[in-house]
């Protein structure tokens, strides 16, 4: 059965037109569009302003200001028919040529160039756009088909319908708002610290207008906390929260607390008011667990996500007689254990398990680490607004055993991409991992091998915030060759014992 999402308007009762897009200026020349745009958050404002404009054989688009995620990183059209394709830096932005080999819509044209500049979520369903659906820029890189008046026959090459229209004209009305305040690929924490609290502003400072642009976002990276915040709209105020920035909420004076705010700000933002086509991906998590002393702990973190999508894949490996049945008597989650010898790689362990897992993505537990119920959820929203083929945790927080002691080691800035993330916080996809070629057949370092192979195959890796992960270094039998010391240094805070906070997943001890 196919499904119909209903656009509201986004900022006003009419539709955008091509012309009306600030930030953005479109000459057409014969079946060439010729486009200037500030930045990003404009280009994807354009994109769906310009579904079923004209259609167009080629576009040369100069972008003012952009960056790569990373260096030397450019994207890929990924669409049928194209003849050739140019881009290049310019400055301080951009400038791409790419020509079809049939005129294409213009904004299906355009959201190929949006992902040649814009990493993009893989494995996104597919839509069918009508004509005057514009979104005020939300799901842009999505744009890949529109309507024709054979529509009956059309819907059926796609999930979702996207139409402005009250009237949807298929069987199955699927009521997702897409018109939501919050577009994670433009307000989002990208480059927000996790080891400085930030300048406080009064909200008549940020001189707004209407909703955030991709300048405003910028200019919030070093800001904390918004004061005196009345004149803001409902959907400024979730926009800046998506950012990480509190609103007239001051924590205190604890760095920590700033943290937890900040993160549960964005967090809850990011969560309710995103444009979610369908349901939430369903992630399994794969944990390989090679110590019965640890099956108790292992299992509560696994009990504790609040994530609404989650399937256990544990890989018994080769423990003699392992139950955990009466460890997740109750929980309404999946699960599923498949066993290997002792003998086999971890790599190899970390296969067998994915192999089995039915989730759209995977996620990397360990057992004998501690993660706050908000793990996963921390995890699919990074993925959702880095559009990253991999993301992973910051390794902020590491129990030290042998010491008894937890530190706050931010040596690794979060919020960022990057080429390292905690190992024991991995997410992919089931498809990426397929295309890089699956787990390597490593006895340690399996992490940094997969991060390699993304890497190496031009993917991107992001690592979002630290909190709701703590990495736990026994005394003895840990496979890292990295000795304790090397952790009690750059340290920005020690704690005696383990740091025991709701936000860590340390709250409660377990086993």
């Amino acid at each position: 059965m196919r499904h119909a999402v209903r656009v509201a308007a986004v900022t006003a009762p009419t539709v955008l037109t091509v012309s009306s897009v600030t930030g953005a200026r479109v000459r057409a020349r014969r079946d060439t569009w010729q486009v200037r745009v500030d930045d990003i958050g404009a280009l994807r404002r354009l994109v769906t302003a310009s579904v079923g404009a004209d259609r167009i054989a080629g576009i040369d688009l100069r972008i003012v200001t952009w960056k790569a995620p990373v260096s030397g990183w450019w994207g890929a059209p990924t669409i049928a028919g194209v003849r050739d394709l140019e881009y290049a830096a310019d400055g301080g932005g951009a400038h791409v040529r790419i020509g079809f080999l049939e005129s294409r819509d213009a904004g299906v044209a355009l959201s190929a160039v949006l992902r040649v500049l814009a990493p993009a979520v893989t494995g996104a369903p597919p839509l069918t756009w009508e004509p005057g659906a514009d979104t005020g820029g939300l799901l842009a890189e999505n744009v890949r088909d529109v309507s024709t008046d054979e529509r009956d026959a059309h819907v059926r090459r796609a999930d979702w319908l996207v139409t402005g229209s009250s009237d949807t004209h298929v069987e199955h009305v699927a009521r997702v708002d897409v018109s939501a305040a919050v577009d994670p690929m433009v307000h989002r924490p990208v480059g927000r610290r996790s080891d400085i609290v930030g300048r406080s502003i009064d909200a008549a400072g940020l001189g707004l207008a209407g909703d955030l642009t991709w300048s405003d976002v910028r200019g919030l990276r070093d800001v904390s906390l918004i004061t005196a915040a009345e004149n803001l709209t409902a959907r400024q105020r979730a926009q800046v929260a998506a950012c990480g920035v509190l609103v007239d909420v001051e924590p205190g004076e604890d760095p920590l607390d700033w943290q937890v705010a900040s993160v549960s700000t964005r967090r809850d933002s990011l969560r309710d008011n995103s444009p979610v086509v369908g349901d939430w991906p369903s992630v399994s998590i794969v944990m390989s667990l090679h110590r019965p002393d640890h099956v108790a702990q292992a299992m509560a973190m696994v009990r504790r996500q609040t994530y609404p999508h989650v399937q256990l894949v544990l890989v018994n490996h080769g423990v003699p007689g392992l139950d955990i049945a009466h460890h997740l008597a109750g929980w309404a989650g999946e699960w599923v254990m498949v066993d290997v010898p002792g003998e086999v790689t971890l790599g190899e362990a970390l296969a067998v398990g994915s192999a089995r897992a039915d989730g759209v993505l995977i996620a990397k537990m360990d057992h004998d680490d501690f993660y706050s119920a908000e793990h996963i959820w921390d995890l699919v929203l990074a993925r959702m607004y880095s559009g990253a083929q991999v993301v992973g945790k910051a390794l902020d927080f590491i129990y030290l055993a042998a010491q008894d002691t937890t530190v706050f080691r931010p040596t690794y800035r979060a919020e960022k991409y990057a080429d390292f993330v905690a190992g024991g916080t991995l997410l992919i996809s089931r498809g990426d991992l397929a295309q890089v070629g699956g787990w390597r057949p490593v006895p340690r370092s399996v992490d940094r091998a997969l991060l390699d192979e993304v890497l190496n195959a031009g993917g991107l890796v992001y690592r979002t915030h630290g909190l709701g992960y703590v990495y736990v270094r026994h005394a003895h039998g840990n496979t890292a060759q990295v000795r304790d010391e090397h952790f009690l240094t750059k340290t920005a805070a020690q704690y005696p014992g383990l740091l025991r906070h709701p936000a860590l997943g340390t709250a409660e001890s377990h086993g």
